[in-house]
């Protein structure tokens, strides 16, 4: 009787090895690691080089800088050296990203516009942007929609701007 509950252990335990070798078969393996799978896609720190047009004739404005950091779970910070604003007149933007397709992102921004002076009066600043990351990961293009708002939420004006960016290192 001994023998025989030794032998049903050992199919048991054969049965068992091949039953977790086939479940291990069907989990897809991922060799990278967390920091090298988002090297590959929008999160992380970007130099954006922006220029503003007139969204109907074209007419560009001079380029300026910002920087985006697009966070793991889809919000993203902005600051911006347009200057277009007065000193302190803008603030940080904060908002959200998702990947769309293909190399292909969404993102909104929103940023306060906390005193009236040149061109723009107290409210705020939303930027909606269409993201293309290039294959390797370390560069993207931008199209985006920025709209000005009065502290009521009244559109007050809206343009468009085009950047491109590269991954800070």
């Amino acid at each position: 009787m001994l023998a025989a509950s030794k032998s049903q252990v050992l199919v048991r335990l054969i049965s068992l090895t091949i039953l977790t070798a086939w479940f291990a078969a069907l989990i897809p393996l991922h060799a990278e690691s967390p920091e090298s799978a988002s090297r590959h896609r929008l999160e992380g720190a970007w130099w954006v080089t922006v220029t503003q047009y007139d969204c109907t004739s074209g007419v560009k404005r001079p380029s300026f800088s910002s920087i985006l950091l697009f966070s793991r779970g889809g919000t993203v910070t902005e600051a911006t050296s347009n200057p277009g604003f007065l000193p302190g007149q803008r603030s940080t933007g904060f908002g959200i990203w998702s990947e769309s397709e293909h190399g292909t992102y969404s993102a909104s921004d929103v940023a306060f516009i906390l005193f009236t002076g040149g061109p723009f009066q107290l409210g705020s600043q939303k930027l909606t942007h269409t993201i293309t990351l290039d294959r390797d990961a370390d560069s993207f293009t931008d199209e985006a929609k920025v709209q000005f708002y009065n502290a009521s939420g009244t559109l007050l004006m809206a343009g468009c701007a085009s950047a491109t960016a590269t991954r800070l290192q």
